[in-house]
């Protein structure tokens, strides 16, 4: 289950690494439907990326949610990953399970 406190650490999260554009991110993330679903059934709307999971998860972004998936920085920064999660949080992917 997605919590309050899953939803603010994902944006401080976002804002901290990304900025301007995880404004961007964060504004275009609102704006959605939540999926409202776990990693496992998201996985089912990504592309394999030959173990790239970074790249996996952006590319089931990019289907179902593509203005939040433009929003995304090219330059990702070291946490990368951690940011792609912090993303999907805030569409309503609960990556707790």
């Amino acid at each position: 289950m997605i919590t309050c406190d899953m939803i603010l650490t994902a944006q401080q999260s976002i804002l901290d690494d990304w900025s301007d554009a995880g404004k961007k991110v964060i504004e275009e993330a609102a704006k959605v439907n939540p999926f409202n679903g776990n990693t496992k059934k998201w996985l089912e709307h990504c592309t394999c990326c030959g173990g790239n999971w970074g790249g996996m998860f952006l590319s089931g972004l990019q289907a179902l949610y593509p203005a939040v998936y433009d929003a995304i920085p090219d330059d990702m920064g070291l946490f990368a990953m951690a940011d792609i999660l912090n993303t999907l949080i805030l569409c309503g992917v609960d990556t707790s399970v």
